[in-house]
């Protein structure tokens, strides 16, 4: 597999596009060339309307403009919601079978004719005791793929790759852990993605319908707030029991443990697929992920490590630079696991 060069990595997301600018990706110190971010347009994400497509790719004109960014290669992410992902087995198959095995095995799974997907599978071991190579199959509608290829062409981008968001999220945390076994989760405005990562490989990945966006509304909802107010209480106060006499917290929890809820379902579906213990150590990430309480919480309900994202790390930081990386970190996790894409 050819090597990629240096290039942007671009994240879209439901409020915000990030881009991620990094030198030397192959290199044990990638160095941080420029970074920057543009609200996103409300309803944009993922449409089919020509005139959406430009309002995006008019936004990562305005991104690339007021950030100063030069390199005009790219690697985007397609949001997790729209990725079809499945661990298989496959006991018996030879190496020149896997191609043809896959095809047979996907075709079983996936709730689209397999003419309309975009397929692709990474080899991720061998299981021994059932003469078993084992695959990530990744599949894509052929349609959502084109989006971002349209969007990347009108933007003036040379669009070198498009992966999913849990794959370059992987690929950040293993560069800042160092961990080859980790559960992600990645709270999002609109849904929380899940990813598990075991022996170094992601094994596990769903996107759960519940994300941030729906913390805000629950708070409009129990107090008459508007949604700036609320998101305000939100960001403020989050899942802390001890403040405003718990009344935040009160309204905050059922959903978040709602999301918890799928997270063991996840757990226990991973471990009955692949026979493994699960990862013990959970990082959270994306813009949801500084909700104050939101770490004490998640360790409590799972009885597991929790950490918060900090993807900057083992990336050599320009003082210029500092403020606006550190603020919000976790937020540019994806963007990071995409700039990080060498081959």
């Amino acid at each position: 597999m050819a090597k990629l060069p240096d290039h942007v990595g671009i994240d879209f997301g439901t409020h915000s596009v990030k881009a991620v600018e990094l030198a030397g990706i192959s290199s044990s110190k990638p160095r941080l060339v420029n970074l920057g971010s543009q609200a996103t347009p409300k309803g944009v994400i993922n449409s089919e309307d020509v005139a959406d497509q430009k309002k995006l790719a008019d936004v990562l004109k305005r991104l690339y403009d007021s950030s100063r960014i030069k390199n005009r290669q790219v690697v985007m992410a397609l949001p997790e919601f729209s990725v079809f992902t499945r661990f298989f087995e496959l006991p018996g198959v030879k190496k020149e079978e896997l191609k043809d095995a896959v095809y047979y095995e996907a075709k079983q799974y996936i709730p689209l004719p397999l003419n309309e997907v975009q397929l692709d599978y990474v080899p991720i071991g061998f299981n021994t005791e059932k003469n078993a190579p084992r695959v990530l199959v990744v599949a894509a509608a052929k349609k959502v793929v084109n989006i971002y290829v349209n969007i990347a062409a009108q933007a003036g981008l040379d669009l070198l790759s498009i992966e999913t968001e849990s794959v370059a999220m992987g690929r950040a945390m293993y560069k800042s852990m160092g961990k080859d076994a980790l559960v992600m989760l990645d709270f999002g405005a609109n849904s929380t993605d899940m990813s598990i990562i075991s022996e170094g490989y992601l094994v596990f990945s769903q996107s759960i319908a519940i994300g941030s966006d729906s913390l805000t509304q629950a708070i409009v909802n129990k107090f008459n707030f508007d949604n700036q107010r609320a998101e305000e209480f939100k960001r403020n106060y989050g899942v802390v029991e001890t403040v405003l006499e718990g009344k935040i917290y009160s309204v905050l929890t059922p959903i978040i443990e709602s999301i918890m809820v799928e997270v063991r379902r996840g757990v226990e579906f991973f471990k009955s697929k692949t026979l493994s213990i699960a990862p013990t150590d959970y990082v959270l990430s994306g813009d949801g992920a500084l909700l104050p309480g939101l770490k004490e919480y998640v360790s409590k309900s799972l009885n597991a490590n929790v950490m918060i994202a900090m993807p900057w790390n083992n990336i050599v930081i320009d003082k210029k630079f500092e403020d606006i990386a550190m603020k919000g970190a976790p937020s540019y996790s994806v963007a990071i696991g995409l700039a990080l894409k060498d081959e």
